[in-house]
C-alpha cells in the first residue's frame, strides 16, 4: 500500500522516520587521529590553504582563507600538526585537502572579544572570521547574506522546519540549545533593528516548540514567536516558508532580503551564537547518523573533517546487506560510496538505507500527480519529456530552472519515472548552453 497521503495543498505528507533519533540527546564522540579538510566545503570559490606541511595548529587555527566574493574560511577542529596537503575528493568533488594529525591536547585559539555594542560591520566581520556557512545543507557563506540584507531586513525568520525524513539534527539543536538560540536571536534583532522574529517548526516537533517557548519566556522577549507549520514536505524551503509564515510572496529569482526577510537555519543561528558569545570558529556541528542499516543510530557532535567511516564505527557499524549511503535526507540528499570522505560544514545527516532491487519504470499514465503536488507549480512530466526528446529550449518555457530539487515528483510518480533526474539533467544542458555563448 502506498504510504503517501495526497494533499489539497502543494507538497506531500510522507513518513518521517525520525523515531530512530528524535529523542536521543546529542553525544560527543571520540575524535579520530587524523582529520581531513576539503577547501571546497561551501558554495563558491574554494578556500586557499594558508598552512604548510609541518605547521602546528590548534582548534580554531585558520587552515584555508576565503578568496573574496562567495567563499568561506576553514579552520582546524583539533590541535596537532599538518601532515599533508593533497589534491583529493570531498563531498563537493576534487579539491585541495589538508590533513591534520590530532595530538589530543585540544588546545584552542579563539577570536577576539567583540564587547557589548556590536555594529553590523563588526557582526558580519565576525561571521566571516568564524567561517560560518548555512548549516541547513546549502553551504552559502553566512557573512555575505547578513551583509547583503543589512538595509532590507524587516523580519528575522529562523528555519527550524526539518522536513527531510530521518534527520533530527536541527530538532535536537532546538531542544538542547534553545537558550543560546534565543539569546543570539535577541542580539541579531537589536543589531539589525528588526522588530519581529519567527522561529518556524513543524507540528511533529512538540519538544522543540516547548523548549523554545520556555527559553523565550525566560528571556522576557515579546518579539520572538514560535510558528508551528504542518508536517508537509518541503516546509523547509525558504520561499515557501516565507509565504506560509509571513504571507509574503517571493517571486522568481528574488532573495529573501528582497522581500525584507533575514532568514537562517536554526543550526546556523547556534553557530552564530558560538562565534559571538564564545569567540569560537565554526569547527563542529550536530550530525544525525541514522537509517535501517546502521546498528546504533545517534545524534553526534562531530568535528569538521571527521571521516564518515569513523562515525559509522562510533555508531556500532553496519548490518549485513547491500546499502545506499546518503549525505542529507532521502529526498534531496546525495548518494556516495566512499566512507573515507570527511564530514564538512553542511553535513546534516548521514543516512544508510537498505538497497532494494530497482523498480522498473513504466509509461506515464497521465495522472498529473507530479503537477498537482509540485510546491512551485511546475509541470515535471512535461519537463522530463522535453529532456528525453532533447527539446532543451522548451525547458526555459516550462521554467525548469525554478525547480527546487525537492524530489516530490519522482517520489509520488506511480510509474516510477525519475522526473527529478531528468529536470536536473535538462538544467545542466541549459547551463552548458549558457557557458558556450
Amino acid at each position: 500500500m502506498n504510504l503517501i497521503k495526497y494533499l489539497t495543498t502543494k507538497g506531500v505528507k510522507i513518513p518521517d522516520h525520525k523515531e530512530m533519533t528524535r529523542d536521543l540527546n546529542v553525544v560527543n564522540i571520540k575524535t579520530p587521529k587524523h582529520l581531513y579538510y576539503s577547501m571546497d566545503m561551501h558554495i563558491g570559490k574554494p578556500a586557499k590553504p594558508v598552512v604548510a606541511v609541518g605547521d602546528s595548529v590548534k582548534i580554531g587555527s585558520l587552515l584555508g582563507k576565503n578568496q573574496g566574493g562567495i567563499s568561506a574560511n576553514i579552520h582546524s577542529s583539533v590541535s596537532g600538526k599538518v601532515i599533508s596537503i593533497d589534491e583529493d575528493g570531498g563531498f563537493r568533488g576534487k579539491c585541495e585537502l589538508i590533513t591534520v594529525e590530532n595530538d589530543y591536547k585540544d588546545e584552542k585559539v579563539k577570536l577576539k572579544d567583540l564587547g557589548d555594542d556590536i555594529s553590523i560591520e563588526e557582526f558580519t566581520k565576525r561571521l566571516q572570521e568564524a567561517g560560518i556557512t548555512g548549516k541547513g545543507g546549502a553551504g552559502f557563506p553566512t557573512h555575505i547574506k547578513y551583509e547583503m540584507e543589512k538595509h532590507e531586513a524587516e523580519y528575522l525568520l529562523i528555519n527550524g522546519a526539518e522536513c527531510e525524513p530521518y534527520s533530527t539534527s536541527d530538532h535536537r539543536c532546538m531542544v538542547e540549545y534553545a537558550d543560546e538560540i534565543v539569546k543570539i536571536t535577541n542580539l541579531i534583532m537589536k543589531i539589525y533593528q528588526v522588530d519581529e522574529t519567527y522561529i518556524a517548526v513543524e507540528n511533529q516537533m512538540p519538544e522543540s516548540k516547548r523548549a523554545l517557548n520556555q527559553a523565550i519566556k525566560k528571556s522576557h522577549s515579546k518579539s520572538i514567536k514560535v510558528y508551528e507549520l504542518p508536517s508537509i514536505y518541503p516546509q523547509g524551503h525558504a520561499a515557501l516558508q516565507i509565504d506560509k509564515v509571513l504571507g509574503i510572496e517571493t517571486k522568481e529569482k528574488q532573495r529573501s532580503g528582497d522581500v525584507g526577510v533575514l532568514q537562517s537555519n536554526v543550526s546556523t543561528i547556534k553557530a552564530i551564537h558560538d562565534a559571538v558569545f564564545n569567540n569560537e570558529t565554526f569547527f563542529r556541528r550536530i550530525i544525525t547518523v541514522t537509517g535501517p542499516m546502521i546498528k546504533t543510530p545517534k545524534n553526534v557532535m562531530a568535528r569538521i573533517g571527521t571521516e564518515v567511516a569513523h562515525l559509522v564505527e562510533e555508531c556500532g557499524g553496519f548490518y549485513d546487506g547491500e546499502r545506499i549511503n546518503i549525505t542529507g535526507g532521502p529526498m534531496m540528499g546525495k548518494s556516495f560510496g566512499n566512507l573515507s570522505l570527511s564530514v564538512d560544514k553542511d553535513t546534516t545527516t548521514l543516512l544508510f538505507l537498505k538497497r532494494h532491487s530497482k523498480t522498473e519504470e513504466k509509461a506515464c499514465i497521465r495522472c498529473a500527480r507530479c503537477i498537482d503536488h509540485c510546491p512551485v507549480s511546475l509541470q515535471p512530466i512535461l519537463i522530463s519529456s522535453a529532456y528525453r526528446t532533447r527539446e532543451y529550449d522548451l525547458g526555459i518555457t516550462l521554467k525548469s530552472e525554478s525547480c527546487i530539487n525537492c524530489g516530490i515528483c519522482s517520489y509520488i510518480c506511480p510509474s516510477k519515472i525519475n522526473l527529478l533526474d531528468d529536470i536536473q539533467n535538462l538544467n545542466k544542458e541549459l547551463e552548458g548552453k549558457d557557458d558556450d555563448q
